[in-house]
């Protein structure tokens, strides 16, 4: 508990500090301290009440709702996007800088990043911003509707976890998570509305598989669970990598409405024609920020398309291998969402939150590990207001990921050397359910 009272003053002055947000020296020496006494309450966590940890974890998001956003402009982007659909137009369509927009320009219009660049959020954010930007174009509004998703979230992990001492750690990873607390309740990111998709469709997956005594009552739940995922990716298109996964082991309906839904939620939008998706081609074929392993492949001989083309095709190696051994959804999201970050061109610090929950269920050090490395990524941004260049010094960038990278390795190799030797996990989904479980033995 007096870990989890350091971990609250620590994260405020960063907030609430004057010029400490502003500028990265002393900013990243909170952080340590930050991460240092988060670290210290896991530990203990199986000694905290399990009320205490919801109590620290409300009183947190607190102190750093009411702050201004100072290290991303992302939530402008949000505000910006509901704004001008609340006035009819399509985000797809125009940048924020075109002229035509020019008279809906409000006062924080000049913070919105890459404003030559059309927007990358998918349709089932773009309809979340619309109905907050009717509630009021402020990003507290964002900010209040985000942090009650991420208890939401809370609330589905706590269900998963389940009450024992691991329960509460898990618990407390996620609701202490000082990444957490930093990307969302202070600088506003969209995560927790496709963290807490994902985590609901992890809930319907384990009753699906748990009620194949009644096989109607399964199918619609294992449908479910494929509708949430879709609506996660709705939000941000990264858990559409699991639907291999989702149609060998829940059938191909689940996986058939992973994919419809967001198909369909781009309909209204359809009237941008090719910009539909102009902002994520950007995004995708020239962005790199933070990378860890891409480097590597960045350091191959060949053409510059290459090292992305072996990245995508690193993560749907994966997607395969998930779906060859038909991965529970818990299990596929994991690796599949661990390969994407490992291999991304661009890892922003809130792109770790992502995988977060997961870590937290399965005790991945690792990964918890990483969202406190990946923070340092921020070390160059006062450089970047200035210049225009974000700097990436070559120690800086080893500090961030071998640390972390190292742990999961040795985890890897630490699971594959006492893990028994087993039949490949999972069930069909339906009424052959009982019939494989009792040829199993299970």
């Amino acid at each position: 508990m007096a870990a989890g009272l350091v971990l609250a003053g620590v994260l405020w002055a960063m907030a609430w500090w004057p010029g400490a947000s502003g500028t990265p020296l002393p900013l990243l020496a909170l952080w340590v301290l930050a991460f240092a006494a988060y670290s210290v309450a896991a530990l203990r966590a199986e000694a905290i009440p399990t009320r205490a940890i919801w109590a620290g974890g409300f009183v947190l998001r607190a102190g750093l709702l009411p702050a201004a956003p100072a290290l991303s402009e992302d939530v402008y982007r949000y505000l910006w996007d509901g704004w001008v659909q609340a006035n009819g137009v399509n985000p797809f369509v125009h940048a924020p800088s075109a002229p035509e927009l020019a008279p809906l320009r409000l006062d924080w219009w000049s913070l919105i990043n890459h404003a030559d660049v059309p927007t990358i959020y998918p349709p089932g954010a773009q309809v979340l911003f619309l109905l907050l930007a009717l509630v009021g174009p402020g990003w507290l509004v964002f900010k209040l509707a985000w942090v009650a998703v991420d208890l939401l979230a809370a609330r589905l992990l706590a269900g998963l976890a389940g009450r024992g001492a691991a329960g509460r750690r898990a618990l407390l990873l996620y609701l202490w998570s000082p990444l957490f607390l930093v990307e969302v309740a202070w600088s506003g990111h969209l995560e927790p509305l496709g963290i807490a998709a994902m985590l609901g469709a992890v809930v319907l997956a384990r009753r699906g598989e748990a009620a194949t005594a009644v096989p109607g009552d399964s199918r619609r739940t294992l449908l479910g669970a494929g509708a949430l995922i879709g609506l996660g990716a709705s939000v941000k298109l990264a858990p559409l990598a699991v639907v291999p996964a989702l149609w060998r082991r829940y059938g191909a309906a689940a996986a058939v409405v992973a994919v419809l839904i967001p198909a369909l939620l781009y309909l209204p939008y359809a009237g941008a024609g090719a910009g539909l998706f102009e902002g994520l081609r950007t995004y995708a074929g020239g962005w790199v920020f933070n990378a860890g392993l891409f480097r590597l492949l960045e350091a191959l001989p060949g053409p510059a398309e290459v090292p992305r083309a072996l990245a995508s095709l690193g993560v749907a190696a994966v997607a395969v291998w998930a779906a060859v051994r038909r991965l529970g959804l818990e299990r596929a999201l994991y690796r599949v969402l661990g390969a994407a970050l490992l291999l991304s061109p661009t890892i922003h610090p809130w792109y770790l939150l992502w995988i977060l929950p997961f870590a937290c269920l399965r005790s991945g050090r690792g990964w918890i590990l990483y969202t406190g490395t990946v923070f340092l990524a921020y070390a160059g941004r006062d450089a970047y207001l200035t210049t225009g260049t974000w700097p990436e010094p070559v120690w800086l960038t080893a500090l961030i990921h071998v640390p972390p990278l190292a742990l999961l390795a040795w985890e890897a190799v630490r699971r594959s050397g006492s893990a028994p030797s087993r039949p490949r996990e999972g069930a069909p989904h339906g009424a052959t359910a009982d019939r494989e479980t009792a040829r199993r033995g299970t």
